[in-house]
C-alpha cells in the first residue's frame, strides 16, 4: 500500500509540474519587432481613428532634392499598425494665394521583408520660407479617410549646404529637367556606387521620369590642382529599380565636385561641358565633401 500511495503522488506532483510548464509557455509573450528602429521620426498626422507616423532616415530634415520617406499607419481603435495599407500622397508648393506647384515624387510601397512600414520619396525642387511653403496630404484607402497636413502647418523643406540636386532646361530650350544624388550618401574613399534619379516637366503638378540617358561624371578636385581619379562608370537608366547607377571612384577625403554631362537617348548633349585645361568645371554638378 506504501507503494501505491507514493506512486500515487509521484503521479500527482508530475502532472502539477507539466501544468505549471504549459500554462508558462500559454502566457509567453513575443516582443513586437519596432520596424521603425533607427529611422528619425519627423511628424505625426491624426484624423479619426488613423495616425500616420513619417519617418526619414538621416536628420530628420526635409532637404532640397532626394528625400526618402518612410510610413507607419496606426489604427488607434485597435492599437495596432495597418499591414495592407492602401497610401497615397501628394505634395504642393504654395507660391502665393494663387500659385501652386508640385515636383517629382514616387508612390507608396512597403519596404520588403517588413509588416507595417511602407516608404516612397520625393524630389523637393526649392526650400521653403516665411511666404513660400510646401504641404503634402497623405491618403489612405482610396481616398474613403483623408489625412493632410492643411495651410496651418506648412513642410519646411531646407536648403542643403552642398549641392545634391540640380535643375536646368534642356540644350533644345523647351524641356525642363530635375537631377537628383540619391547615393553616396557617406561616401569612402575608393569605389562608391553612385545613383540619381533624373525627371522632366510636363506642367505645373505633373514630372516624369526620364529613361534611357546617359550621365557622365568627371569628379574633380577643386583645391588639389583639379585632378580627377580613375575607373569611374557614367551612370546608365535601370529599367528594373527605375534609377540611374554608376560607380564613382574617390581616391582621397575632400571636397570633391563631380562634373555631369546628361545625354539623350541619341547622345546628343542635353546638359554640361567637359572639363578641359581652359574649362575647370561643367556648369552641371553635384558636391561631396568627407
Amino acid at each position: 500500500m506504501t507503494l501505491y500511495l507514493k506512486y500515487i503522488f509521484f503521479v500527482i506532483i508530475t502532472f502539477c509540474l507539466l501544468l505549471v510548464a504549459c500554462k508558462k509557455d500559454d502566457v509567453k509573450v513575443t516582443a513586437t519587432k519596432n520596424e521603425a528602429a533607427g529611422l528619425q521620426r519627423i511628424d505625426s498626422l491624426t484624423q479619426g481613428d488613423y495616425t500616420f507616423y513619417i519617418y526619414k532616415k538621416d536628420t530628420g530634415n526635409f532637404v532640397v532634392g532626394y528625400n526618402e520617406i518612410y510610413i507607419q499607419l496606426k489604427n488607434k481603435a485597435t492599437g495596432k499598425f495597418v499591414e495592407d495599407a492602401n497610401l497615397s500622397w501628394k505634395p504642393l508648393m504654395h507660391m502665393d494665394s494663387t500659385h501652386i506647384h508640385s515636383c517629382p515624387y514616387s508612390v507608396i510601397s512597403k519596404v520588403p521583408n517588413t509588416n507595417t512600414l511602407y516608404n516612397g520619396y520625393f524630389i523637393f525642387i526649392m526650400a521653403s520660407d516665411d511666404m513660400e511653403y510646401w504641404e503634402i496630404t497623405f491618403n489612405y484607402i482610396n481616398g474613403i479617410d483623408t489625412l493632410a497636413i492643411v495651410s496651418d502647418r506648412p513642410i519646411v523643406v531646407y536648403a542643403t549646404g552642398r549641392v545634391r540636386y540640380q535643375s536646368f532646361t534642356g540644350a533644345d530650350n523647351n524641356s525642363f529637367y530635375f537631377l537628383a544624388l540619391v547615393n553616396p550618401t557617406q561616401p569612402k574613399v575608393g569605389p562608391n556606387d553612385i545613383t540619381a534619379y533624373l525627371y522632366k516637366k510636363v506642367d505645373l503638378l505633373t514630372f516624369t521620369q526620364v529613361e534611357n540617358y546617359t550621365i557622365k561624371i568627371d569628379p574633380r578636385m577643386p583645391g588639389m590642382g583639379n585632378h580627377t581619379s580613375p575607373n569611374n562608370v557614367d551612370l546608365t537608366y535601370n529599367s528594373a529599380s527605375y534609377i540611374y547607377n554608376g560607380t564613382l571612384n574617390l581616391t582621397m577625403t575632400g571636397y570633391w565636385k563631380i562634373n555631369i554631362i546628361v545625354l539623350d537617348a541619341n547622345n546628343i548633349v542635353v546638359k554640361g561641358e567637359a572639363v578641359t585645361e581652359t574649362n575647370l568645371a561643367s556648369s552641371l554638378y553635384f558636391e561631396i565633401e568627407f
